[in-house]
Formats: structure tokens, sequence, C-alpha cells
């Protein structure tokens, strides 16, 4: 072929040069990126023949354990005699001045996977047309060969998430018949036992949040259950760290395996019969396939790097990731507030727990508003960042401040009145104006959630004519009569952006969603999580409490099943937790 064919053929067929040197660029900056490129992308995937050399040279560097980088990469480009043919050294150094993002990486795979694709499909066409010439084949064998070509085409592409109806039930008739031959939960069991009847264990692709207020035991707990997991289920656990260090997380383990407090381990104060304890915990410690990040600042895409790095190079399969705490992740945008990227993080994490296909517990902190109530109990209103709704009728402020406190809730069926606890100005952010057919006018930030005729949804994922839930007072007799019908679907009309201008967080008793301005609108980080549990211990707030050393773990939230309460007794000194039968 010549030059001008080969160039002509270059800009017909299609390929996404900035997505190739991005990824390749990730690579090299990042070398663990290899392992989620590797799994999905094969070196043909790669449209420019100097990437194709490139990412082959990665592969093999990476094949032969040696480390990724730009000396051993040009090295082995330059001894295998391409370096002329990729364009020189200069194309290399390009790669390393990318931008890479490690949260973005799975889109530009993607996108490069789809190009591929569409190439393969033009050289499917070019085989038929040509095929179709060849009359000396019998039609049949041409068909034949067509469709077996054009089938492992389209199973590349749809068949990771495409199952029938009967595929799916005999699956699940085989796990049930191997239920009945052997009892078992249906996911990992903490070996807490009213806590696992109410969970039935910690079940693949579910996002887990463990909330409370400092002090709680969040870490103890998630480090308990990570540890009993881990060693019931002999299986992979990854605890990810960013507030505490792996030393301070081990030894607070080592305490409270030998029951010899932390003080006492860190001054080395131990007594020579202690020894053969330790040295026996010690032991069987290290059996245990629980792995322990204490990175700061770490990204969900980060995480999931790490754990494929575990699972590939290590053969130890991971079952369940812990995270402590959701704070602390880092977002993929710095410069949206803090609520935008708390929420992106959210939604990152439930599709990494569906990807991996396990469980993830992320810990996050409850709202300060716990600290303001007489019951200190918390509840899912708590679980929410603050500060989403500007209030545009200031005759609505007054009505709150005058001591009309209360605000209609939905509750998924009708309206329920609800007490208004804490309204308090958190700042100013961007307002998005949201208008709709009959001119109902709401002053909302962009990620906040609104009811919409298909679930709740973001202002930034509407547009004109989607249907939202709207609540009319026309008709109405009494306020009883408005709570109890239905609300409406309402078109939206326009969205806009309106100013910088003040927002509220507005605290309410039992549901983490209102109405404002006739419109249902959310507030709450917990409507990604599958599962919520909340702890609350009554002696942190009440030194004469009957509960000494009693921890309550409340499961406000279960998609998949029922919520409840169960307790467990805490051994502050060691921060180990039982089954309180135990203790009966």
């Amino acid at each position: 072929m010549s030059n001008l064919e080969s160039s002509n053929l270059e800009s017909v067929l299609p390929y996404n040069l900035l997505a190739e040197k991005l990824v390749l660029g990730s690579i090299l900056t990042i070398p663990e990126a290899i392992l989620l490129v590797s799994e999905k992308l094969p070196i043909e995937a790669f449209y420019l023949e100097t990437h194709q050399i490139i990412y082959k040279a990665l592969l093999i560097l990476y094949a032969e354990g040696k480390t990724i980088d730009y000396i051993n990469l040009i090295t082995w480009i330059q001894d295998n005699g391409f370096l002329l043919k990729i364009g020189g050294a200069n194309i290399l150094l390009d790669l390393l001045n990318q931008i890479n993002r490690l949260t973005d990486l799975d889109e530009y795979i993607a996108l490069i996977y789809e190009k591929y694709l569409r190439r393969s499909l033009i050289k499917l066409g070019e085989e038929l047309i040509e095929n179709g010439y060849l009359t000396e084949i019998p039609l049949e064998t041409i068909f034949t060969k067509l469709e077996q070509s054009f089938f492992l085409l389209s199973e590349n592409k749809s068949k990771q998430h495409l199952i029938s109806v009967e595929e799916g039930l005999q699956q699940i008739v085989k796990e049930i018949e191997e239920g009945l031959r052997i009892p078992r939960l249906p996911g990992l069991k903490t070996t807490f036992i009213e806590f696992d009847i109410i969970t039935q264990g910690f079940q693949n692709s579910d996002l887990i949040i463990i909330a409370g207020r400092p002090s709680m035991g969040k870490t103890a707990f998630a480090f308990n259950l990570a540890k009993n997991i881990a060693q019931n289920h002999n299986t992979g656990v990854v605890f990810f760290s960013l507030e505490m260090t792996r030393e301070q997380l081990l030894y607070r383990l080592l305490a409270s395996e030998v029951e010899i407090t932390n003080t006492r381990l860190r001054a080395s104060s131990i007594k020579e019969t202690e020894w053969l304890k330790i040295n026996t915990k010690v032991s069987e410690l290290s059996k245990l396939k629980l792995f322990i990040d204490d990175t700061p600042n770490l990204s969900v895409g980060e995480i999931k790097l790490k754990i494929k790095t575990i699972d590939l190079e290590s053969s130890k399969y991971v079952s369940l990731i812990v995270i402590d705490y959701l704070q602390l992740l880092e977002g993929v945008d710095q410069n949206t507030n803090r609520v935008q990227e708390l929420s992106k993080i959210t939604r990152a994490l439930k599709k990494l727990a569906r990807d991996l296909n396990l469980p993830i517990i992320v810990l996050s902190q409850l709202s300060r508003n716990v600290e303001s109530r007489v019951n200190k109990r918390p509840i899912l209103a708590d679980l929410r960042e603050s500060g989403c709704i500007n209030f545009l009728p200031e005759k609505y402020l007054t009505k709150i401040k005058g001591g009309k406190n209360f605000i209609f809730c939905w509750t998924g069926n009708s309206l329920k009145k609800q007490k208004i606890l804490n309204l308090k100005l958190t700042g100013q952010k961007p307002i998005y104006k949201l208008e709709s057919n009959l001119g109902l006018i709401l002053l909302i930030t962009s990620n906040h959630k609104i009811l919409t005729n298909k679930g709740w949804k973001k202002i930034d994922q509407l547009v004109k004519n989607n249907f939202i839930g709207a609540k009319l007072l026309i008709g109405f007799k009494s306020l009883a009569d408005f709570g109890k019908s239905s609300i409406t679907w309402e078109k939206i009309n326009k969205i806009k952006y309106f100013q910088l201008a003040p927002v509220y967080d507005l605290h309410i008793s039992n549901y983490s969603n209102y109405l404002n301005n006739h419109l249902v609108i959310h507030n709450s980080i917990e409507q990604d999580a599958d599962v919520v549990i909340m702890l609350y211990r009554d002696d942190y707030y009440n030194k004469e409490t009957s509960k000494k050393n009693i921890i309550e773990i409340i499961i406000a939230k279960h998609r998949n099943g029922p919520i409840g309460s169960t307790t467990l007794s805490f051994d502050p000194k060691y921060l180990r937790f039982f089954n309180l039968k135990k203790f009966c």
C-alpha cells in the first residue's frame, strides 16, 4: 500500500488519537493502570502502529516483572529496533506530558474499544463484499462464516450485560439448591449473630454506609468486621485507612487479640509470660488475607487499581473493601464544591461495587445536628451534606422563624408533616433556576435531587419536558387532606443558571426530603447506598445510663431486606465487639 493510500485510510477509519495517547500516558505515569487496560484492550484496539508497538512493549515489560517507566520502555524499543519506526524518543516524551486522571481511565478505554469495534465492523463489511464475488464457494459456507464473525463481534460488545430470564432463573435455582444442601447466609457473615440475621450478610455489589458521630467507634467496628470476615470466610479483605496509619491499626488489632493495652504494647511494657501469647497471636493473624492501605487522599479510581493489583498479582481474591472514611476520599474535580464532590464519589463507589461484584463498606461522618437534639440517636436525615437550597420566598423563612416549625415530606406514598429542627445559612453557591409549565420555580444547586416520575434525579440530569413531582394546594380544604393525597407530575419548562446566592441547610426530624414551593426535593448521600448502618452509644452522651458499654447498631436503610436494630457489647479497653448474649 502506498503512503498516500495509507494516509487516506487513516482519515477514513475511525479511531481516537487523544484517547490512545491518554491511556498509554496513564500506564507510563501510573504503572498499575496496565492491569486495568490489559484486561480490556487487545493490542489491535490501538489504531496507530506506533501506539501498538508502545503498548506491546509495555505489556512485555509487565509480563517480565520489570518496572514500567520511560527508561525501561525506550530501552526495550531501541534494543528491538523500533525507535525510528515509532518516530523517535519525542513520541514517548509526548505521552509523559499527557494530563492523566485515573478516574477517567475507564472512559478513555471505552472510547478506544468502541472505535476498535467500528473498525472491525468495517473489515467485516469488506469481507462480505469480497465473498460475494467468490462464486466457486457455496453460499451456505459464506453465510456460516460471516455469521460466526458477526456473532463474535457483537458478543464482545453486548454479552457482558445481557442475560436471558431463563439463564438468570436457572442460576438462582442452582443457588437455592446449594443453599438447601449447605445452609448458609447469601452474603459475608460478620459473626455478629443478630446483625447477620437482619442483613443476611453483606451482598456482592452492595454499597454499605456505616455512619456515626466522632468517637462512636466507627473505625473500631469496621476493622472488627474486616478481621472477622477475613477470618471466617478465609477470603481477601482490603481496609483503606485514609485517617489512621497502618501501624496504628495493627497495634489496635494486636492489643485486642492478646488483651494487652495499646499503651503497654507501644511502650514495650511486656511481661515474659505474655510473649508466648503475643507470638502465638501474631502467627495466627499473619495467616489472614487482610490488607491495609494507609495512603492518604485516595480517589475511587486509585482504589480500583489497587484491588486489581491484589487480585492479579497475589492470587488472593478480594471479597470485601472497607474505606475509612468517605469525607477524606479525593474527588475528581477539585473546583466543584464538596457537596457535589461527595455525591459523585458515592455514585462512583456504587459503580465500583457493581464492577468488582463485591460489597464495599464506607464509613461516613454524621451531621452535627445530632448534637443539637435532645434525643441523640441518629436518623437517616442526619446522613447528608448541607446547604443545597436557596429559599426564594422571604415569607418562607419568616414562617420558620415565626414558630410554624413544620414542613411536608414525601413518604413514598403520601406527604407527611414533619418538624423543622434547625435552619442555618451555609454560605453561597452557584444556583440554578428550575421552572415548570405551571410557573412553579425552584432555586437549587446542580447536584441536588428532585423527585421525578423515574425516581430521584439530580438537577444536572434533567432536561426540558421531564416530569417532576409536584403538590398543588388547589382544591384542598385542609392541610390534612393535602397530606393524604398523592402528588401530580409536572413538566419542566426550563432550567438555567441563576446566580451565586445564599444556600441553607434545613434539618428535619425524620425524612431526607421535603416540599419546597410545591416541588419534592431531596438532600442525602444515602441515595446511592444499599445499606445504611448507624452506630449509637448512649453512655457517650449519658454517663448515668444503665446501658454501659453497649453499642446500638441501627440498620436505617436496607434496599433488599428489613430494617431494624441490634445491640453488641463494646469493650472500650481493647476496642472489641461481642454478641451481647455472651455476657448476659
